[in-house]
């Protein structure tokens, strides 16, 4: 039987060198480990309503066309409301994520400026980053809708303004100085609790030393035409306001331009110029007029003039104010019209104090306001003022008319009607007196009149048609040669009483002798004139008168 031995063992007392393999490996990984998330950079959020063209682990982060990072993840939030794209950075941009930062999505889109992101077609879309100058870090951001228009960095000024129309202003419009484009509407959104639209201007250098505190913003619409009482207004912008419009902004005439405004001062949108030169005049005396004429054509915002001179405007048409019956009132005492006479529109240095006082002397030397028409095609009406005093006033409406104007809160002016309205009534009560008149008895006449004129021109015709058997008949034919033959005898006799005939030189002769008889009768006639008697008794001559001498 072999005999069995067991193996010795003893623990090694040395570190065997074959360690050093698998030593290195985990030290290698780990350096390696911590050099991957040493240069990886910052991970940025990025917040959007719609990631279309995002893809994780291919779209780029771009700044100035240079990769700065990538997109790792693209996910819904919680309240599904949004999506969230994460992406990592590299290391050398942590320094450019700031506040001011901004991201959007290039990718191909036509606008004002032309087709740009076509470069995108085939490469996809990615993320533009624009840096800050803002000393915050700040890893969550806003992805943007459309690019902005100029960088938060840009030399230049911000302004914000504000309208309660509706203004139609959209990112990217121009925003003019007189004409000349020196900036860019770079936001637009309505404040939902002011209920008005807000917007930001970005106005660049050197431009921006033009915005002032006197300066005054209004909407160019390009083309815009004003048909009304003062006539016909067009207005023709540039050819980049008449495709898109924009905002303008100036000084008006005989302003100052004041002070310099800091960057995201308010201004205020006016909806155009001419509407910024009637809010010049705040300081204002309030008229109530009442018409008892028809009012249609005059509306809020017709100018009140004074001989041609525009000294205010009217603000409502009609002025119903808080009266029991107001359509009555309307009907006994005219349709009430407010307006407003403005300090600003009459000489300079003109206090409000001073102008009720001219002006209650006017009404008191007999200021009236008349209706007029202001625009023949458009049939707009103004009002015109004047101080002679008008037949057509009637005191005393215009006395109840006063006291229903001081129960409203307002001074009376009085009124009278126009022309035109006068020319109307003075028809209006001819066609009355037309109208009043006894029509059917001179209808019922004027038919008996022309019954007897029938009768009266048959009996005409008979006597025409005897006239005429008569002219017809022999013995008129007759007539003539009858009428000649006696001429021809009264010739004949004519022609022996002519001077050489006989019976011409007797009728002379016995002529001749009368006339000697007549002057021998004369001593007769003499003695019969002074003696009636002296046919029967002998005639005593009678003395001649003796003279009577002179006494001594």
């Amino acid at each position: 039987m072999t005999q069995q031995h067991s193996a010795k063992v003893s623990p090694i007392k040395q570190w065997s060198p074959i360690w050093v393999v698998p030593v290195a490996a985990v030290l290698i990984g780990l350096w390696m480990l911590y050099n991957h998330y040493q240069q990886q950079g910052a991970l940025l959020t990025l917040y959007t309503s719609d990631a279309e063209g995002i893809v994780a682990g291919k779209t780029q982060i771009k700044s100035r066309s240079v990769d700065v990072g990538q997109v790792v993840s693209v996910e819904l939030s919680d309240d599904l409301k949004q999506v969230i794209v994460k992406a990592r950075m590299k290391p050398a941009i942590t320094a450019l994520l700031n506040a001011d930062s901004q991201f959007w999505v290039v990718k191909p889109q036509v606008g004002r400026g032309g087709i740009t992101g076509l470069n995108t077609l085939l490469s996809g879309v990615y993320i533009e980053l624009q840096p800050g100058d803002s000393e915050e870090p700040q890893l969550q951001h806003q992805l943007l809708d459309t690019p902005p228009v100029a960088p938060a960095d840009a030399p230049g000024i911000r302004v914000q303004l504000s309208t309660a129309e509706s203004g139609g202003l959209a990112v990217g419009d121009p925003v003019l100085y007189r004409g000349y484009e020196v900036g860019t509407v770079e936001q637009s959104e309505f404040d939902l609790s002011a209920r008005r639209n807000l917007y930001r201007l970005y106005i660049r250098e050197p431009f921006d030393v033009l915005v002032s505190e006197n300066v005054r913003f209004w909407l160019s619409s390009g083309f815009s035409v004003d048909l009304s009482a003062e006539g016909l207004q067009v207005d023709v912008g540039s050819a980049t306001t008449l495709l898109s419009g924009g905002v303008s902004f100036d000084v008006m005439q005989g302003w100052q331009p004041g002070r310099a405004i800091k960057d995201g001062t308010e201004f205020q949108l006016f909806p155009n110029k001419q509407s910024i030169q009637d809010g010049l005049y705040s300081e204002f005396v309030e008229y109530l007029l009442f018409f008892d004429e028809s009012v249609r054509g005059l509306k809020a915002g017709a100018p009140v003039e004074y001989r041609g001179v525009r000294v205010g405007t009217v603000t409502r048409v009609p002025f119903f104010f808080a009266v029991d019956k107001p359509f009555e009132i309307s009907q006994q005492q005219g349709i009430p019209i407010l307006i407003r006479i403005e300090v600003g529109r009459l000489y300079e240095n003109l206090t409000l104090a001073q102008l009720r006082v001219e002006l209650d002397k006017a009404v008191a030397r007999g200021m009236h306001g008349t209706l007029k028409t202001g625009n023949l095609l458009t049939g707009a009406l103004y009002i015109d003022l004047d101080i002679n005093q008008d037949p057509n006033i009637d005191t005393s409406q215009q006395t109840q008319r006063l006291v229903l104007s001081q129960s409203a809160g307002y001074a009376m002016l009085p009124t009278a009607r126009s022309g035109l309205s006068n020319i109307e009534q003075k028809v209006l009560m001819a066609l009355d007196k037309i109208n009043n008149l006894p029509v059917e008895q001179l209808l019922v006449q004027s038919e008996r009149t022309m019954q007897s004129t029938e009768a009266m021109m048959q009996n005409a015709n008979k006597m025409i048609a005897q006239l005429e058997a008569f002219i017809g008949s022999a013995q008129m034919q007759q007539l003539p040669a009858q009428l000649q033959q006696s001429l021809q005898e009264l010739q004949r006799m004519l022609a022996g009483l002519s001077p050489g005939a006989p019976a011409y030189d007797r009728l002379n002769g016995n002529l001749q002798t009368l006339d000697q008889v007549l002057r021998e009768l004369q001593p007769v006639l003499q003695t019969l004139n002074q003696q009636s008697n002296a046919l029967i008794f002998d005639a005593s001559t009678a003395t001649d008168p003796e003279p009577k001498r002179a006494k001594p």
